[in-house]
């Protein structure tokens, strides 16, 4: 008698697929309904644990540049730089967590959009800087630093791969919802058109 269970490719690979849908969202291109739901609980859930540790990050790397500069002498270059791209990423931050929570709970494309390339510019290149740049400039980077601004570098990653799948299941949504428009036949009307 053959077995009729699933090889263990199979499994793997349902499993793989399973993670992509989870991680990135379903690749359904069309929708059965408008109502049906198009937000990205993975980007929720990253946007969600967001706020909480922006907040420990401003508060440890403003404490850690305090207490740096005390103990050894801050280069002049990084003394204007530092405090400058901190502040560039502290204005900035509430704007595009805002922006991603905000646009994937009501499914706004702009929005979503917003977030996305905020992520990229400055945020994520604030953090390159924080995790690479200050000590090539000739400032101590401590290893708490490090890991602080490696973990952002991640979740931005992470953010971008979801947003940008979260956008296009938005924008395949705007689409179905377009095509189940009803036509107007006060359009067709010769008499009504001029």
């Amino acid at each position: 008698m053959r077995d009729h269970r699933p090889t263990l490719w199979s499994q793997c690979a349902a499993l793989f697929r399973a993670s992509r849908a989870l991680l990135f969202g379903s690749s359904d291109q069309y929708f059965l309904s408008r109502y049906q739901v198009a937000s990205s609980m993975p980007l929720q859930m990253t946007l969600y644990f967001s706020i909480p540790y922006a907040l420990v990050y401003a508060a440890l790397s403003q404490y850690l540049y305090a207490w740096k500069s005390n103990v050894w002498e801050v280069p002049l270059v990084v003394a204007v730089i530092s405090p400058m791209i901190f502040t560039v990423w502290a204005l900035l931050e509430p704007i595009r967590l805002i922006l991603g929570y905000v646009g994937n709970l009501r499914e706004r494309v702009a929005w979503l959009g917003g977030f996305w390339v905020l992520t990229i510019f400055p945020q994520l290149v604030v953090h390159i800087y924080f995790l690479v740049g200050q000590a090539s400039i000739g400032w101590i980077t401590m290893p708490i630093e490090t890991v602080m601004s490696a973990i952002y570098v991640v979740l931005s990653l992470v953010q971008l791969g979801i947003g940008y799948s979260t956008i296009r299941r938005l924008i395949a949504k705007a689409m179905a919802d377009f095509h189940l428009q009803p036509v107007d036949d006060a359009a067709d009307d010769p008499a009504l058109t001029l």
